[in-house]
């Protein structure tokens, strides 16, 4: 497990959600579809990285905290001594035009990535019945926050609102 969240750690600078699900859910079958969507959602509820806070709750169910550690200290530690000796090596060429274009080409192959990765999870929320819950919980606080600047507080009134209407009204 170690060695294949180091790997994981290596291969995906600056975020590795699309990776994890490949890793956690199809390579090495530690967690199903659900089970990935389900710890992602309590990993993005805990303060820190998200794929970390997944590392650690991974590790913790399959050896215990020795396991949350090697886990969280698997998939950091190696990044960072690369990204230490990579800062080094561009503080040099940080302004030239060449330089400048690959990083923009970084960017947009990290958002692909992502919106990649939100794709898989909403197809596996969709098949839940709290999926409108979700869905529109989520939406409604990205409305409010952003578009309206509503205090996080207000917003988290709205959403537990919403909640509580969707899962009291009656079946129809």
């Amino acid at each position: 497990m170690v060695l294949e969240l180091a790997r994981l750690g290596v291969l995906g600078f600056g975020g590795v959600g699309p990776q994890a699900y490949h890793v956690f859910v199809e390579r090495s079958g530690w967690l199903s579809p659900e089970e990935f969507a389900e710890n992602l959602s309590l990993a993005q509820a805990l303060p820190g990285a998200n794929v970390v806070n997944l590392c650690a709750i991974v590790g913790d169910r399959w050896f215990g905290p020795a396991g949350a550690l090697a886990a969280v200290a698997a998939i950091t530690v190696p990044p960072l001594a690369i990204v230490l000796l990579a800062a080094s090596a561009v503080a040099r060429i940080e302004h030239a035009p060449r330089f400048i274009g690959a990083e923009c080409a970084v960017v947009a192959a990290s958002a692909g990535l992502i919106f990649a990765t939100a794709y898989r999870v909403f197809s596996t929320v969709v098949r839940r019945r709290a999926a409108g819950l979700t869905i529109g919980a989520a939406v409604a606080a990205a409305i409010l926050s952003h578009v309206l600047s509503m205090p996080a507080a207000t917003v988290l009134a709205v959403a537990a609102g919403i909640a509580i209407d969707t899962l009291t009204r009656p079946a129809a």
